[in-house]
């Protein structure tokens, strides 16, 4: 009778051991789901725009429970000959709805025959990084005026991103960014200028989170832009365990040229763009890679 208890005990050992390995995969699957968000992934979504000076307010959302990290739109067809094209007004995360923003302006300065373009966003999407605090320093710019803001993170936070919001221009004037950056790991410096019949407010915006430490690492490159002409400039890869998670240019201050597109390639470089109305200048993109 010991033996038969013995056996049967040993049988429901076993079967215990059966359920705890059925149960694995249901783990290694959670698991699996935990690292894919924690990688983080682009999700992008197309617009159309028409008609010259049509303005629209355009949004990606994240899947899931991932949250935004950072974003850029680009155009098709790319801007014409005398700078007809889609820009951006504001380039922005959106917390609550979690996605990123971009307000665009087809431009046309002629108004005659306004060719329609496909719009895209882009939003890389990750893993919470904490809460989110996001500083935003606010200018008014007159036209012929360039002027610069500064948004920075309190206390002991870092940047994890930055944008700009609130530039108007049109055909007929206004307000438009040549520059939207990181300066420091604290700091996103926004440069706007005006032109035409009015100006106005240019904002940039710091994204922030608690951290001991700088979170982003930098990667540059620069191109000229001719007269008259698009240019594009592209960064390296970001380095081995990091992933570009949001972007930044600096066009000349001038204010002769446009920032056009903005976007996460394939390769994993970060990409900027620029029409230039004036003399020959450069134009540098700046990619931020983020450990996640």
């Amino acid at each position: 009778m010991r033996l038969h208890a013995l056996a049967a005990a040993g049988l429901l050992l076993a079967a215990l051991a059966v359920v705890l390995a059925d149960g694995a995969p249901a783990g290694s699957a959670s698991a699996a789901t935990a690292k894919a968000a924690k990688a983080g992934g682009i999700t992008s979504k197309t617009f159309r725009m028409k008609g010259p000076d049509d303005k629209k307010r355009l949004t990606v959302s994240c899947p899931g429970h991932s949250k935004p990290l950072g974003g850029a739109m680009t155009a098709r067809p790319r801007p014409g000959g005398d700078g007809e094209g889609v820009y951006p007004h504001s380039y922005e995360r959106l917390g609550q709805q979690g996605g990123w923003h971009v307000t665009a302006v087809l431009f046309d300065p002629s108004h005659r025959s306004t060719q329609p373009r496909k719009v895209t966003l882009q939003v890389v999407c990750g893993p919470k990084l904490g809460h989110v605090t996001p500083p935003h320093k606010t200018a008014y710019v007159k036209p012929g005026q360039t002027k610069k803001v500064v948004a920075k993170c309190p206390g002991h936070r870092h940047l994890f991103a930055g944008g700009f919001q609130r530039t108007d221009f049109t055909s007929r004037g206004g307000d438009f960014v040549t520059e939207s950056r990181a300066i420091s790991s604290k700091a996103w410096r926004v440069v706007g200028h005006a032109f035409g019949g009015f100006g106005g407010e240019l904002t940039a915006i710091a994204y922030c989170v608690r951290s001991k430490k700088p979170l982003l690492h930098e990667v540059s490159a620069s191109t000229t832009l001719r007269k008259g002409a698009l240019g594009k400039a592209t960064t390296p890869k970001c380095p081995k365990g990091r992933r570009m998670t949001v972007g930044g240019f600096r066009g000349p201050r001038s204010g002769s040229a446009f920032f056009g597109d903005g976007s996460f390639n394939h390769n994993g470089s970060w990409s900027a763009s620029g029409y230039n109305r004036g003399q020959a200048a450069k134009l540098t993109a700046y990619g931020y890679c983020l450990k996640l």
